[in-house]
């Protein structure tokens, strides 16, 4: 059972160690080459429009469900629209570019397409509502965000090269860090769904119609963030769930929690953190019925389970060993010599 176990964890490794690693340089770029004051004039209209460009803006980027709140709420009293404001909120922790390229790794390509796009679906109905419900005037915005680089304000340019040593930096030394812990324990967790769960359960909660309600119950209240959540997702693909319930779990999960509702009503008021949460749980139930009516026939990309196995890579092995390293270093390494502190309560990148 225990050989198993890591073997199953070993080949989950090697799936995703080469997009994983890939997706946090990307990551990196994202952060430091994306000028703040044009992410922030595009976002001051109360306008539908600027909703959907907060929602684009907000897909790629590695910020999970409470690491986004500051960036969200910074960008609204920074005279963001509300509209723009909530877009951003739900469509920014769902997703992000290495949480697309470990969900094609290991849940295949169906999902490359279908997550940013039930992200973005998300995002527009929330704005919608909010649009239509609250009334909100149209402000001038004048941004006044921090350079990602030396968090000095105002418009000024750094060297090509000092800012390459920077995205690593943050990719590899800031990123990868901090959500460390939740994606270790969702590698952990999902090798041990995988060799445990009953073959049957998916089944069983298809056949009594249960199947998506469980998945949003189970991923509303979690404290996840969205690369983390992939390997769990995984597990369930393999146990028979199908891949419309999958997607309501990898909407909800990283999508909100309990901290999160509680902060938002805090700031936002009760009316909106409610428009807010119907308005999450409706688009994730209305993409997964769909993805499912889309794809009614559905394999993962790989099977850990499976008796056969491709043949890897020798860059899969160096990547897997990669990831290993990396995991050792700031799990280990750093917390004997070199405590760190996270800067939100769920481990990811606040």
């Amino acid at each position: 059972m225990i050989e198993k176990y890591f073997l199953l964890l070993w080949h989950l490794f090697l799936d995703s160690a080469p997009y994983l690693l890939a997706g946090l340089v990307i990551a990196g770029l994202l952060r430091v080459f994306i000028p703040p004051e044009w992410l922030g004039r595009h976002l001051g209209k109360h306008s539908l429009v600027s909703a959907l460009k907060a929602a684009l803006l907000g897909i790629p980027l590695p910020l999970c469900s409470c690491g986004v709140l500051p960036t969200a709420i910074s960008l609204y009293r920074q005279k963001a629209s509300l509209p723009a404001t909530f877009a951003f909120l739900i469509a920014t922790p769902q997703t992000s570019v290495d949480a697309l390229l470990l969900a094609y790794a290991l849940l295949g390509s169906v999902f490359l397409w279908a997550y940013p796009l039930s992200a973005l679906w998300g995002a527009l109905l929330g704005a919608t509502a909010l649009y239509l419900l609250v009334r909100s005037p149209q402000l001038d915005f004048t941004p006044a965000l921090a350079c990602a680089l030396c968090h000095e304000e105002g418009p000024h340019r750094h060297p090509w090269g000092q800012k390459l040593g920077a995205a690593f930096r943050y990719a590899f030394d800031e990123l990868f860090a901090e959500m460390a812990w939740p994606l270790l324990i969702g590698f952990l967790a999902a090798a041990l769904v995988a060799l445990l769960l009953p073959p049957n359960l998916a089944e069983t909660l298809e056949t009594h119609g249960w199947s998506y309600p469980a998945m949003l119950l189970l991923g509303l209240p979690l404290y996840v963030c969205a690369t983390a959540s992939i390997p769990l997702a995984y597990a369930f693909l393999l146990k028979g769930f199908s891949p419309g319930s999958v997607l309501i779990f990898l909407m909800a999960g990283p999508g909100t929690n309990i901290t999160s509702l509680a902060v938002l009503s805090r700031i936002f008021g009760k009316k909106i953190t409610m428009i807010y949460l119907v308005s999450l749980m409706a688009a994730a139930l209305t993409a997964g019925m769909l993805l499912d009516h889309l794809v009614p026939e559905f394999t993962p990309r790989t099977s850990v389970l499976g008796p056969e196995r491709e043949v890897y890579s020798l860059g899969s092995f160096l990547a897997a060993l990669a990831l290993i390293f990396l995991f050792g270093r700031y799990l280990v390494w750093k917390k004997i010599f070199k405590p760190r502190s996270s800067a939100c309560g769920c481990g990811c990148k606040g």
